[in-house]
């Protein structure tokens, strides 16, 4: 056994994270259609006008502007009904003083024409158009290029692809785009104990919980998950393990990170690489270590299923989303009464569980190693390391999973 003597403060944990995460400059070539949520690796700039002709923004008739001033219910003005231009159409004849085209949303607006009146201010008779109401020039025409003008940035380096992007990018034609690549996250779990599900457990197995629970969350937040085979407990496997994923962007071990003989996390990170760190001031998931190997960063997280989960929201995630040129990750969060006293670890930051149930917060956390604790739980609460005790009734933060 060698106890953790000394953690870091959580906080001082996040800073020494990000520090290693940096952004991945490898991009790649996709299709539109699966730009979503990617991040842009190179400007586009417009090729084309968008719209690229004048359009008529209602259904209607297209007109000459004066020749409706004046118009009213008592004083229609009667417009000889000359073409019709329905959407997709190439543009009709060139329309004269007193004439008027039939013209659906959309549709290209003929030359001479410089306004459209609604059809609900006209009336079709055998004579021709009367016209109710007078417009203006330019009035329910979308105009060449009001959109976006040939030339114009239409989604710059960095942004990230939300369906209005992703929109605009298909305005002006574009096919493929190339985005930064997602970061490739080597997940490998250690443990004699662990199976895979689906297989049937022996005496003393346990099911591979923190692989799928990790990838959920990688593949949530920008990256692309390389789930490896589970490690048997000895030095030499977790080192050649280690040595197998330094191509990954990131490397996330779950168990080994503790104190007990088999926990050897430690000693395989000291022989590859460099620790950064071994304990953070946090509960669960006090044995955590941060390293390094070559440019990748290690995480050695531990190996209970709500440790290792509840960790990953607090530093895998901004890790992984700086990484991936994303935001930074910002839960919705509720203010709502405390249903129960907790009494919290002194000196620990603590990730605590809840439910949130008719405006009440009521505690879901059970322990370290139940699964259940965030499974039946809506969010959670972080209780700082110099509070001891929150009392019920009192008003907290709760971040929603």
């Amino acid at each position: 056994m060698r106890p953790i003597r000394e953690t870091i403060a959580v906080e001082e944990a996040k800073a020494l994270a990000l520090d290693v995460a940096a952004p991945v400059n490898r991009f790649e070539r996709v299709s539109l259609s699966d730009a979503a949520g990617r991040v842009l690796a190179v400007p586009v700039v417009s090729s084309i006008d968008v719209p690229p002709f004048d359009r008529a923004a209602m259904d209607g008739y297209a007109v000459m502007a004066r020749d409706t001033f004046g118009a009213g219910r008592d004083n229609a003005k009667l417009l000889r009904l000359v073409d019709t231009s329905y959407s997709g159409d190439a543009r009709g004849r060139r329309i004269s003083d007193g004439e008027c085209v039939e013209i659906a949303t959309g549709a290209p607006v003929p030359e001479g024409a410089d306004a459209v009146v609604m059809v609900e201010e006209t009336e079709k008779t055998a004579a021709g158009v009367r016209i109710f109401v007078p417009v203006y020039p330019g009035q329910h025409v979308g105009r060449r290029a009001t959109d976006i003008t040939s030339g114009q940035p239409v989604a710059a380096a960095g942004s990230v692809l939300n369906p209005g992007r992703i929109g605009a990018l298909a305005a002006v034609g574009t096919t493929t785009i190339d985005v930064f690549v997602r970061p490739r996250v080597a997940i490998v779990s250690t443990g004699n104990e662990i199976i895979e599900p689906g297989q049937p457990l022996g005496p003393g197995q346990i099911y591979n919980i923190n692989r799928f629970t990790l990838a959920s969350i990688i593949a949530a937040h920008g990256g692309d998950a390389a789930v490896g085979s589970t490690v048997p407990d000895t030095l030499p496997d977790l080192v050649e393990a280690i040595r197998r994923a330094a191509s990954a962007d990131l490397i996330i071990f779950s168990g080994g990170s503790s104190v007990g003989e088999r926990d050897l996390m430690l000693d395989a990170l000291h022989e590859t690489g460099d620790v950064i760190f071994h304990g953070i001031a946090i509960k669960p998931g006090k044995p955590t270590i941060l390293g390094k190997v070559g440019t990748a960063p290690v995480l050695g997280m531990p190996g209970n299923p709500t440790s290792c989960l509840s960790n990953a929201y607090l530093l895998v995630i901004p890790m992984l989303r700086r990484m991936a040129r994303l935001p930074p990750h910002e839960p919705r969060t509720i203010r709502a009464p405390l249903s129960r006293r907790i009494v919290s670890t002194t000196g620990r930051h603590q990730f605590y569980t809840v439910r949130v149930i008719e405006g009440t917060v009521v505690p879901a956390f059970k322990g370290s190693g139940d699964i259940t604790s965030m499974a039946h739980a809506d969010g959670y609460i972080e209780i700082p390391a110099q509070t001891d005790i929150v009392e019920a009734g009192e008003m907290v933060e709760v971040k929603l999973f």
